[in-house]
């Protein structure tokens, strides 16, 4: 099996267009036009079609493009995989991260565990909750640093609390008060956050009855902030999140306060090693002097 030939059909059904995905594979177009090509027929049916609009998926296409990602992914993550064994053999931990916890706590607990232990490795990955919790299930993670989320059977090591904040456009209305009743998002156009933050934001919303019209997004939190600075809908982000941020939004307290649950997921066949445990020690530490809300979750 060629994978090649499967990333060069992602990029140019992502793209739209043979020519631009053959410039940023270095293919020729006419090259890149026998690939594809020779794979349909290897497949036994069109995948693509093509025309003026450039190209674009069969209805055919539509249902085995997302396996051909899959397989796509699983490719790339065996050969960083081999990778890293290759340059550090067994003395590394893998972790996979949000990337607000990869931003603003890990870097300060390797810091610190690298102290101690010099001569282990930590690889840091972060990704969408999905990447992350499908990677752990794989094996891809020794531990993800995230949220703990009821739809995953994992081994849960709370660590924090981490506070909602309602994400509003300056000059929002607030009944002269300073915060935003939780009932306030009913009925509003809300901006979903997408890399994870659904999850979170759909259990607050589910737990209290709170029924929005929402928005979909799949862009990073600031981006989210400017849509909301535009006047494209309001929001909710974490403490976390914003703690260092300057932006032109408000970001105002929920009435009744609403958290998300920072946490570590194992797998359940998973034993830590002894600098892995370590490693967990360091970060316990750690939250316990900076975490934005000192309360751990029960579980």
């Amino acid at each position: 099996m060629n994978v090649s030939k499967y990333k060069a059909l992602l990029a140019a059904v992502d793209m739209g267009s043979f020519s631009a995905a053959a410039n940023s594979l270095g293919y020729t177009q006419s090259g890149m036009t026998h690939m594809m090509n020779s794979l349909e027929e290897e497949i036994g049916f069109p995948i693509l079609q093509r025309g003026y609009f450039g190209v674009k998926l069969t209805a055919s296409g539509e249902k085995i493009i997302p396996r051909i990602r899959e397989l796509v992914n699983c490719e790339d993550a065996l050969f960083n995989e081999i990778e890293i064994l290759k340059s550090y053999g067994d003395n590394i931990i893998r972790i996979g991260a949000y990337s607000s916890l990869a931003t603003h706590w890990l870097p300060s607990i390797v810091e610190e565990f690298g102290k101690q232990f010099p001569e282990v490795t930590v690889n840091i990955q972060t990704g969408t909750v999905e990447e992350l919790y499908s990677g752990l299930e794989s094996g891809r993670f020794d531990m993800v640093f995230g949220t703990k989320l009821a739809k995953y059977g994992f081994k849960w090591i709370p660590l924090a609390l981490d506070k909602f904040y309602a994400v509003l456009p300056k000059g929002y209305p607030l009944d002269n008060s300073d915060e935003f009743r939780l009932s306030g998002f009913n009925g509003t156009k809300f901006l979903m956050p997408g890399l994870g933050f659904d999850d979170d934001i759909s259990a607050v919303f589910q737990e209290n009855s709170i029924k929005p019209f929402v928005t979909q997004t799949y862009v990073d939190d600031p981006a989210i902030i400017s849509m909301v600075e535009h006047g494209q809908g309001i929001s909710m982000l974490s403490e976390l999140i914003i703690s260092d941020r300057k932006d032109s939004a408000m970001f105002v307290p929920i009435a009744p306060a609403v958290y998300r649950k920072l946490a570590v997921a194992l797998r359940e066949d998973y034993t830590p090693t002894a600098v892995a445990k370590k490693l967990l020690s360091i970060t316990k530490d750690y939250v316990r002097t900076v975490a934005v809300d000192n309360t751990v979750p029960s579980d």
